[in-house]
């Protein structure tokens, strides 16, 4: 009786949540999960013979469900206690890590990004302007001893690999990422890398182009944010996840810093507004924009063709180079081959973490 009881609530509970959520505007997007949400799908009579219609419509549900974030968190709650120990595409690691599952690379898609970066390459070729390429390893590869035992991660090196076999010139990061994986170098509740280990790619960048990096002692180290929870932590809303510490590394904060080619300009590359967001991380350079500009003292401009990742790697460069250049070509609809002309660009890197350069659909 008691069973049939609690039964009967559980669909009431269920069926109130359904029209409440019919009912009430779809969201757009999640700022938990630093995404954008399922919209209704299309109910094209193709789409529901071939079952599209059937899985979307299950996607559409689990997003706009109400209250998403609560039920996520008690979700991960309950399924920790069980002994599970990965809900929402994270792995619960050791020492309080929230580590991102990487699943299986799709090999289509890696051809037709080798053919555009090649196609890249061998225009710049022409024009004597070298380009390399420095795809990073996420947590789960550099710090696979945390993860559960036996826990499936697609192995990011193929895709490194990958790419050495078609030719392209890299810059390898793992070895010194791996050298330094005792130290906070990833952080525990998002899946981007520290300051500090984009520090140690950047310097191995510097050897990598004949040039001579900065000593980690030259630059000043500020505390953004001690309370930091990121992009892996809002996808399990984990009430125990430790919190991230922020810190920004610069040898001088007075950079003038342009947008998307605008002519107004910020005096430092780091945006404190957002460190009283919920998307801290996006402190670093304003967030992901289309163009960045920063006006640096050394010598040479580079531009850097990439993901969030080179966000915090830039911070670095301002005294390397006399500008420091990046696109991101999720959002830029410029012509990039004319970008680089008309910035007399010297060298460019492309830098994306390894399942997002394999995941970037090309427009």
């Amino acid at each position: 009786m008691h069973k049939k009881i609690m039964t009967a609530l559980f669909c009431l509970v269920l069926i109130g949540c359904s029209i409440w959520g019919i009912a009430a505007p779809d969201r757009l997007y999640s700022e938990n999960e630093k995404r954008m949400l399922a919209k209704f799908p299309s109910m094209a009579i193709d789409r529901i013979l071939s079952g599209k219609f059937s899985s979307e419509i299950e996607k559409y549900m689990a997003d706009q469900f109400p209250e998403r974030d609560g039920w996520v968190t008690v979700k991960t709650i309950k399924e920790y206690a069980l002994g599970k120990r990965d809900s929402g595409g994270v792995y619960f690691a050791k020492d309080g890590y929230l580590i991102e599952v990487v699943s299986e690379f799709d090999n289509d898609n890696l051809e037709k990004l080798c053919s555009y970066f090649k196609g890249i390459e061998e225009t710049l070729s022409g024009r004597g302007i070298p380009m390399r390429l420095m795809l990073v390893p996420t947590a789960g590869e550099v710090l696979s001893d945390k993860l559960p035992k036996f826990a499936p991660m697609a192995s990011q090196e193929e895709v490194f690999e990958y790419m050495k076999d078609k030719g392209f010139t890299l810059v390898d990061v793992t070895p010194i990422l791996t050298d330094h994986s005792s130290e906070y170098i990833y952080y525990k509740t998002d899946h981007h890398w520290t300051s500090l280990g984009a520090y140690y790619a950047y310097a191995e960048y510097m050897k990598a182009i004949g040039r001579t990096p900065h000593a980690l002692d030259e630059y000043t180290k500020e505390v953004l944010s001690e309370d930091f929870r990121g992009t892996t932590f809002n996808k399990v809303n984990y009430p125990f996840a430790p919190y991230d510490v922020i810190d920004a590394y610069y040898i001088s904060d007075n950079h003038n810093v342009y947008y998307n080619d605008s002519t107004d300009c910020d005096n430092t590359m780091y945006t404190r507004s957002f460190l009283k967001s919920a998307d801290k991380y996006a402190v670093f350079l304003n967030s992901n924009q289309a163009s960045t500009k920063i006006e640096g003292s050394g010598e040479g401009r580079i531009l850097i063709i990439k993901d969030s990742y080179a966000n915090c790697f830039a911070q670095f460069l301002p005294e390397d180079y006399e500008e420091v250049h990046m696109i991101d070509l999720r959002f830029f609809i410029g012509d990039l081959q004319e970008y680089i002309d008309n910035n007399a660009i010297t060298e460019v890197l492309v830098l994306y973490n390894i399942p997002n350069f394999a995941e970037t659909k090309l427009k």
